[in-house]
């Protein structure tokens, strides 16, 4: 069993040092030291350790996480979760309790290392810890009130400028991290999707999955205008209480970005910062500039504890 774990991550991320096993502290209980097999390895650069499950033991996700936050606690290292077999409904469950996880030949989750591999479907591909730019606008456009459930493939095409297999591409990947679920239209063959939240509750059960959508930072010698929108703390400042200043930060999307000529200078001393975005910054907000959410998670490493009390004054106002 432990050769087959290392081989499978070995395959999706690269050489995996170590394997050895390990004696964990007494203090852990007799459920927990009784119920795996150890063992220690590196994974991504990153020291883990493997909780191998003994084939007679009780492993439900709950249990699961609740007895490797232990072993965590103790060894200060991730504890990834190793079994030979998997419930197809666990697997979404796992992964939205953020339980590390690997079954070789079928789904490795390491949310410590920001990794993921799922080669148990063919037709489905699952890269990272989060979903696409394709699936988070998605669902921020169901919380931005552009779309009502339920709602179709083609629907969110045209809404999105997306072409049809990435879009539904998008949903296999929202019912694999548990959001919502696609279910068969009446007297059809075609699927539409629901969220299994709404407003405050559908936020807070996805945001683990959502990321920031700035992919780079670039510095400009001239203030940018066609395809720009006001972006990050300048953003903020227009929606709350912030000092407001002439904008000196922007935002568009990478894609076509080199073509349009800037003039790009080093980000130290700018004059102008452009973010470049996974996706059009305006394309939910449209004449206001970029949404409320994805302003949200463009700020999600800004550590000025005045942005994130306007942050949350934001969110506690927002119409969901």
């Amino acid at each position: 069993m432990k050769d087959s774990i290392i081989r499978y991550l070995s395959e999706g991320f690269g050489r995996v040092e170590g394997g050895e096993s390990i004696t964990l502290p007494r203090s852990l209980p007799l459920v927990v030291t009784s119920g795996y097999r150890f063992r220690k390895c590196k994974v991504l650069g990153v020291e883990c350790i493997l909780a191998i499950a003994v084939e007679n033991a009780v492993h439900t996700p709950r249990r699961v996480q609740k007895q490797l936050a232990l072993v965590e606690s103790e060894t200060k290292m991730p504890v990834v979760f190793a079994t030979r077999r998997l419930q197809p409904h666990d697997k979404a469950r796992y992964v939205a309790l953020r339980v590390p996880l690997v079954v070789p030949g079928k789904v490795a989750y390491l949310p410590f290392a920001g990794a993921m591999q799922d080669t148990s479907r063919r037709d489905f591909v699952v890269n990272g810890s989060t979903v696409s730019a394709v699936a988070q606008q998605v669902v921020l456009a169901f919380l931005e009130h552009r779309i009502a459930v339920p709602f179709g493939v083609k629907e969110v095409a045209e809404l999105l400028g997306y072409s049809i297999p990435a879009v539904q591409n998008s949903f296999r990947e929202l019912e694999y991290f548990g959001i919502g679920e696609r279910v068969k239209r009446k007297s059809s063959r075609a699927f539409e999707f629901v969220f299994s939240d709404v407003g405050r509750r559908l936020w807070e059960k996805a945001r683990p999955f959502l990321a920031s959508p700035v992919r780079k930072v670039v510095g400009l010698a001239t203030q940018p205008h066609k395809g720009c929108v006001v972006a990050g703390v300048d953003a903020l400042a227009a929606l709350g209480r912030l000092n407001d200043q002439p904008p000196t930060e922007f935002a568009t999307a990478f894609d076509g970005f080199v073509k349009r000529g800037f003039d790009v200078v080093s980000t130290i001393g700018a004059p102008y910062l452009l973010q470049l975005w996974s996706y059009a910054p305006q394309r939910l907000g449209g004449d206001r500039g970029m949404d409320v959410l994805s302003l949200v998670l463009s700020l999600a490493d800004e550590r000025d504890d005045r942005v994130q009390i306007e942050i949350d004054r934001i969110l506690e106002g927002f119409k969901w």
